[in-house]
């Protein structure tokens, strides 16, 4: 866990707290510089629980123990003094609108890269350069994202397929094998079909990864590789556009990390996408 991102674990955890621990959560939010001098004992007070619920909020949210917890709040409050985005109001202008939305798409880039680190990201990587194949699951607003990453892929010359029909899903799943990879794509990380197909995924021997925005998912707790974005899904209770861009931004740093560190021609065959892209283009402006 960073040192600097103890706000966006607490909001990415929100939704699987207890009730009690919504409760330390929610004053920690609200108190974030307070809360740094505190003790176990007047955090509890404050939030109205017991001593042991403070324990258990910290585990809950990736830290060993309040020790650790509060290190961590202090880091985070001492290098930014307002770590809240504001929420959008029914009477902000469409400049005030697009600022925040641009201001927490800024601000989940940043807590994604901070907390998910890139260890994950090097041993997919791995992955996936001695895969036999690529399989990748994504319905809904995950789609797109699923289908963007096969053609970059096929761009490296990756047999890479997209599956976003719930029934094909479950079929190509089902026809996996050892060394085939598996990318689940999910903003929830609840979503059925797409938890299912890699279930299946799994147990015909297939590698499996995701990529979500919560942590604590069924689908990220199922995953050989988790990859986590951290969206503002507090300040912005919708399904945020910041969840997708990052989604894309892991799958991005993915796409370069296996096309400048894999034992493939790379080269060759992003010139023989151009050639073709160019050909198409001339074909188009003729």
């Amino acid at each position: 866990m960073s040192t600097n991102a103890c706000f966006a674990s607490i909001k990415n955890h929100y939704h699987t707290l207890t009730k009690a621990e919504r409760s330390i959560a929610d004053f920690v939010l609200a108190n974030g510089h307070q809360v740094t001098e505190m003790n176990v004992a007047e955090l509890a007070l404050a939030a109205g629980t017991a001593g042991s619920a403070v324990v258990r909020f910290c585990k809950s949210v990736g830290y060993t123990g309040f020790s650790q917890f509060r290190l961590a709040l202090a880091k985070e409050t001492a290098a930014s003094p307002s770590p809240f985005l504001p929420l959008i109001e029914e009477n902000d202008s469409a400049s005030q609108i697009a600022q925040k939305v641009f201001a927490s798409a800024a601000r989940t880039l940043k807590n994604t890269l901070s907390i998910s680190g890139t260890d994950n990201l090097e041993q997919l990587a791995h992955k996936i350069v001695h895969a036999g194949k690529v399989y990748l699951f994504g319905v809904g607003t995950s789609s797109p994202i699923a289908q963007d990453f096969q053609y970059r892929l096929l761009q490296l010359g990756y047999c890479a397929s997209c599956y976003t029909d719930i029934l094909f899903m479950s079929v190509a799943a089902a026809n996996m094998q050892e060394f085939d990879v598996a990318i689940a794509i999910s903003h929830s990380g609840r979503t059925t079909a797409t938890l299912d197909a890699l279930k299946l995924a799994q147990e015909h021997g297939a590698i499996t990864a995701a990529i979500t925005s919560y942590q604590s998912s069924p689908l990220a707790k199922l995953a050989d590789y988790p990859l986590t974005a951290y969206p503002d899904d507090i300040n912005y209770p919708v399904e945020a556009v910041s969840a997708r861009i990052a989604h894309l931004c892991l799958l991005d740093a993915l796409y370069v990390i296996l096309a400048v560190k894999n034992d493939r021609n790379s080269a060759m065959h992003i010139e023989t996408r151009n050639d073709i892209l160019g050909k198409i283009r001339k074909e188009i402006n003729s």
